[in-house]
């Protein structure tokens, strides 16, 4: 007895190339005139796309606003750049230590992260609005903080944000 078998479908295969090109972003950190002030310093790494600002300041019962330790820039020349803040770490520890620690784009309420201490834990805000950052233009991120009346000195906390770029 032989059994066989015949099919009559046709097989089709698809093939696709693809080329990246690496890009520099046109959105990146510069140095503000605050850095180097006080204590606070400016570290950007080699492509100028993450910033490490150590050396800020937080006082009892009073708001401490650096006005410039760094700034966005956007270096295209033609299109639309959208931007937001937007947070990327919670804060960890010592909450009762602050009241709050503000970032915002611009100087601008309405392009903020507001961290607060509400009974004791941090409240992570919600990103900002994308908002058009200009060609060849460059906008502060302002700090805000303050401390608690009760503050221990010496506590620190850790905030981690993006600049998300569209």
């Amino acid at each position: 007895m032989l059994i066989a078998s015949v099919s009559a479908g046709m097989y089709l295969s698809l093939t696709m190339t693809s080329t990246v090109q690496v890009y520099k972003s046109n959105v990146y950190f510069v140095e503000g005139s605050d850095n180097g002030t006080d204590s606070v310093v400016l570290t950007l790494d080699s492509t100028n796309t993450t910033a490490t600002i150590t050396g800020l300041r937080a006082y009892p019962n009073a708001t401490f606003t650096y006005e410039n330790v760094t700034l966005v820039r956007n270096n295209a020349t033609s299109g639309t750049t959208l931007i937001r803040l937007a947070p990327k770490v919670n804060p960890s520890g010592n909450a009762t230590d602050f009241e709050y620690v503000k970032f915002m784009l611009n100087g601008t309420s309405a392009r903020w992260l507001n961290y607060t201490v509400t009974a004791g834990s941090w409240s992570t805000p919600s990103a900002s609005n994308w908002i058009t950052i200009p060609t060849e233009t460059q906008w502060s991120i302002v700090i805000m903080t303050k401390a608690s009346a009760t503050a221990v000195t010496g506590r620190t906390v850790t905030i981690q944000i993006t600049v998300d770029v569209d």
